[in-house]
């Protein structure tokens, strides 16, 4: 087999996949193909570059849902040309409803959409249902050439987009919408929690959020004055030994001996008074360098005094230093069994679906082995205290379902047992608050894009139309067919699109305004033929160009009688020629 031919049909198996970027409304944005590799940081960032440069400085905040959004937001900030490109805008990258919750409960307060301002209940998942009817390209494009495998992808996203995307476009508004309603609806419930909870506002809800972020914070490390406190211990431990000795060097003098200036044994005490003497000037060194560590901290701690041996806060650090692995070891244990209850709670809430709790279930199974051996860390950390504490049992871990009832807390630097947020009810109240808010920018947003898609209606037929005409008048009649057909084609849901929203407009609670607006985009801009024409509204407009449609048509049947007719005339004039002769 020749080489050439191997080389040509391995690289058949070049490209992997396709990373996607959708709208919140499921048109695609962007594709990329992955060659030789799986799902790298690279695509990711080819794509967010293509979106800065085709939207333009216009828009000036983009919000990026991805499955590692917490990390990729540092991976950008990092890049040196995607971060230039976002210098003018406000960039924020999430992660996803539904992957978020196989994420540490730390990531979920700082990354989950629902935490965050001006995301409304979008839950940045749409890729999953993008790739699930994707996957059927799989098998027809698996031995095509680069280009045709191309062609696939970009012919049936471009299908998508024009009759099933924009088709349900107004269905995925109106379902929206009323998810929103639904949610505000339940502002009597949360009246109800936050009136048990001595009268919380929705202050007061936030400030537990930031309370529980930085409670999950802290496990993860020390806190700094504890760690300098063990630290200035510790200095102070070496800086006494260091004095110890060379106090004792400098009351010595016995070590020191003559030198005679001639003798068997001048060499030898030469060398004797020389390690003296670079000892000495260790110790002294080494006094010289605790003193100064010392003074470091103590300027770090603003200490007054100097501690000595025996002083209560010697005894404090003492303890401390001596508890250290023992703490270490619990922050850790907490850090994971408290993520896991606040995970619990999520995953029994009333509303989850069964797939959501498939999911952190499976989350948290996959999490249960690093609990297992924190645990095990622990308990041995316990044992060998001077006091020893009780041991912790895996199955005692395991049933507990609210993070009050985790009697190792108690032990733990700050008792958070009390905490509001840490309670069933103040849980739900901060959940429920958070929903609501975010269905409240959900309503304003989506009356946004209700009218600007009564505007891009209006427009884009418009536009259309103008065009139709001036190639028939330009004496173009197929450029002039196929753009007819095109606005025919793009227009046909337009009606369905008007129907479905005048009935949700009727429904309480939607305030959208149903009449088209000004673009600020002048690519569908046409020139305006009449006074008459401008002033009509967008119905009467509406009106008139299908009466205008029925008059080509009408026309078109009127030439194909005149034809025919014609035609006729030509018959009767050859039959009567034939039958003079």
């Amino acid at each position: 087999m020749k080489e050439t031919h191997t080389v040509r049909a391995a690289a058949v198996y070049d490209e992997t996949g396709i990373f996607a970027g959708l709208c919140r409304h499921g048109f695609v944005l962007a594709l990329v193909d992955m060659v030789k590799s799986g799902e790298l940081a690279k695509y990711a960032f080819a794509l967010l570059a293509h979106l800065c440069k085709a939207l333009g400085p216009e828009v000036a905040k983009l919000i990026l849902g991805y499955d590692i959004g917490c990390r990729f937001y540092k991976m950008v900030m990092r890049h040196p040309r995607v971060s230039d490109l976002l210098q003018d805008r406000e960039f924020l990258a999430l992660v996803g409803s539904f992957h978020g919750t196989a994420h540490d409960r730390l990531c979920q307060t700082r990354n989950l959409p629902k935490y965050k301002d001006d995301v409304g209940l979008e839950g940045f998942e749409g890729c999953e249902t993008f790739f699930s009817e994707s996957n059927a390209l799989a098998a027809r494009t698996r031995y095509s050439t680069a280009f045709h495998r191309w062609q696939a992808f970009v012919t049936w996203a471009e299908h998508k987009d024009r009759f099933q995307t924009y088709g349900q476009l107004s269905h995925t508004l109106v379902t929206k919408y009323r998810h929103a309603l639904a949610v505000i609806a339940e502002a009597p419930v949360l009246a109800r929690l936050t009136s048990e909870l001595n009268g919380a506002t929705s202050a007061t809800l936030e400030g537990w959020l930031k309370a529980e972020r930085e409670y999950l914070s802290s496990l993860k490390k020390e806190p700094e004055e504890e760690t300098l406190q063990m630290e200035y211990y510790q200095a102070l431990v070496n800086y006494y030994d260091a004095k110890e000795a060379a106090d004792g060097l400098r009351s010595n003098v016995t070590g020191l001996q003559f030198v005679e200036e001639s003798g068997a044994d001048r060499t030898g005490a030469e060398s004797a008074t020389r390690r003296f003497e670079t000892n000495r000037r260790h110790v002294y060194e080494r006094e010289d360098k605790c003193l100064e560590a010392v003074r470091y901290l103590e300027a770090r701690l603003e200490v007054v005094e100097r501690w000595q041996p025996g002083d209560e806060s010697w005894v404090q650090a003492q303890m401390l230093v001596s508890k250290r692995r023992y703490q270490l070891a619990l922050d850790k244990l907490e850090s994971l069994v408290a993520a896991r209850l606040l995970e619990l709670w999520k995953m029994n809430i009333p509303g989850t679906g069964y797939k959501l709790r498939k999911h952190i279930a499976k989350a948290m199974q996959a999490r249960s082995k690093a609990v297992r051996t924190a645990l095990a860390n622990y308990n041995a950390a316990a044992a060998a205290l001077e006091s020893p504490r009780p041991p912790l049992e895996w199955e005692a871990v395991v049933e507990y379902a609210f993070l009050a009832e985790f009697d190792l807390l108690r032990f733990s630097r700050r008792d958070v047992c009390s905490e509001p947020w840490a309670q069933g009810s103040g849980r739900a109240a901060m959940d429920l608050h958070f929903k609501i808010k975010r269905a409240k920018e959900e309503v304003e947003r989506l009356n946004v894009e209700i009218r600007r898609l009564y505007t891009y209606m209006r427009d884009e037929d418009a536009f259309l139309a103008h065009h139709a005409r001036r190639l028939r008048e330009d004496h173009q009649p197929q450029l002039a067919h196929q753009v007819e057909l095109y606005r025919q084609q793009h227009a046909r849901f337009n009606d369905e699109h008007r129907r479905r929203l005048e009935k949700l407009h009727k429904e309480a609670g939607c305030t959208a305004v149903l009449e088209p607006g000004t673009a600020l985009s002048k690519d569908r801009e046409v020139p305006r033929l009449a006074a008459t024409e401008e002033e009509m509204p967008d119905a009467a407009r509406a009106e008139a160009l299908r009466d205008a449609e029925s008059e080509v048509e009408g026309a078109e049947d009127v030439d194909a009688e005149a034809v025919a007719d014609s035609l006729e005339l030509v018959l009767r004039i050859a039959n009567d020629v034939s039958g003079g002769m």
